[in-house]
């Protein structure tokens, strides 16, 4: 039975396979077996191995891959990793969580483009494991993100009115959500007390503005897939393989006019590249990849002498 695990900031997304082609699923609150971060307890990976087992109801289970939210390095992951084989008592596969994306796909290789609350870009090479461009957080970057879209509609607004070049619709919807009067007072509104879930609930305004002709906001959009594609980039010119790009995140998978705008310019950088939204739970890339590890290792056994 090989387990599959997606652990993200608030939920952890458990799956079981057996040898017919069944697959039991259980999501659980992070928090119901992490304390204080992935690495903050050492009873951490106990407690989401007894998940496990509790889920598979006694049956002996076999390869385990997890993609996790927060193992952003090798070290990372290797680190996890080790932890939870103490635990669960064999060999463990630990990624991070953007990288079940294009297994989940049914891809063998390429890049994963996630853009909701964050947004990074994930590649891979026969020689790197983790080939990272973005996801520097919503206060430096994270382009396309729902915080990083109000960010940088913000800063457009206040550089249009030093201009002199008059608010537009993307203005009187953002002042009406914030309720302030003028666009300075979305700087007031958005500085004292910044926060990333304040600046993210504001990004559907942004795209509505679009939809009702905000010429700003167009090219707020614009500038973010804009940038998004350029991380593809990056990550292609240090070495990463394949041609399939997923995405996932509630802002890309739930904003048709960024996917279009992100799928144009990835054309412009990439022309044999295809983009695609993922449809499947990124847990499936999980399981995916353990059941590619569990029968290497039948092969493996299978040839070694008695």
């Amino acid at each position: 039975m090989t387990v599959g695990i997606d652990i993200g900031g608030t939920k952890t997304h458990i799956a079981l396979r057996d040898a017919h082609g069944s697959v039991r699923e259980n999501v659980i609150p992070s928090d119901s077996w992490r304390r204080g971060g992935l690495f903050g307890d050492p009873e951490n990976a106990a407690r989401l191995t007894d998940a496990i087992r509790e889920l598979s109801t006694g049956e002996e289970s076999g390869a385990l891959v997890i993609g996790a939210h927060g193992c952003d390095t090798p070290e990372h992951c290797e680190r996890l990793s080790r932890q939870m084989q103490s635990a669960y008592g064999r060999s463990v596969t630990v990624v991070n969580d953007a990288q079940l994306l294009v297994p989940a796909a049914g891809h063998a290789a390429g890049l994963a483009v996630i853009v909701g609350t964050g947004s990074i870009v994930v590649g891979s090479s026969p020689g790197d494991p983790m080939i990272v461009a973005g996801g520097h957080g919503w206060l430096f970057g994270d382009p396309g993100s729902a915080p990083g879209i109000v960010r940088e509609s913000v800063k457009l607004l206040l550089q249009r009115r030093d201009q002199v070049a008059g608010d537009d619709e993307l203005g009187r919807r953002l002042t009406e959500f914030f309720d302030v009067d003028d666009v300075t007072g979305l700087i007031y509104a958005l500085s004292v007390a910044p926060e990333i879930g304040l600046w993210g609930s504001a990004a559907p305004v942004v795209f509505e503005a679009a939809d009702h002709g905000s010429a700003a906001a167009i090219d707020i959009i614009d500038a973010a897939a804009r940038e998004l594609a350029d991380d593809v980039l990056n990550v292609f010119r240090r070495g990463a393989v394949g041609t399939a790009i997923v995405c996932a995140g509630g802002v890309v998978t739930n904003q048709p006019r960024l996917f279009s705008a992100l799928t144009k310019h990835i054309a412009d950088v990439s022309p044999d590249s295809s983009v695609e939204l993922l449809r499947a739970p990124p847990v499936t890339g999980a399981l995916a990849l353990a059941d590619a590890a569990d029968a290497a290792a039948q092969r493996q056994g299978r040839a070694s002498p008695a």
